[in-house]
């Protein structure tokens, strides 16, 4: 089985890690470029126009509101028997491609 390892570069920080989480999937980006367009939307409504799954895309919000590119109208706590409506954050959409584009071509 192959052993999967991380960057031991120095430059390497968490901003970068999290453009990867964010940018190096698929489905992420098909979510954010939806809600781009679309949004403010309800998970509902994202499953019904991006090509995964509702188990899939509400792991994928998870993760894009953890890296702060997407919000919601309601808090995680308060969300039992609420829909809430996700839209982009795009000045944190465009600070994780600036500090992805400097780390990967800015040396």
């Amino acid at each position: 089985m192959p052993h999967i390892t991380q960057p031991e570069d120095a430059d390497w920080s968490p901003e970068i890690e999290a453009a990867v989480a964010t940018f190096g999937n698929r489905a992420r980006s098909e979510i954010l470029r939806y809600l781009a367009h679309h949004g403010p939307a309800t998970r509902g409504d994202i499953v019904a126009a991006v090509s995964s799954e509702a188990p899939s895309v509400a792991k994928h919000l998870l993760i894009l509101e953890e890296t702060g590119v997407i919000k919601a109208d309601v808090e995680p706590g308060l969300r039992r028997g609420r829909a809430p409506r996700y839209s982009t954050n795009k000045a944190r959409i465009r600070e994780l491609m600036a500090a992805h584009r400097r780390y990967l071509l800015d040396l």
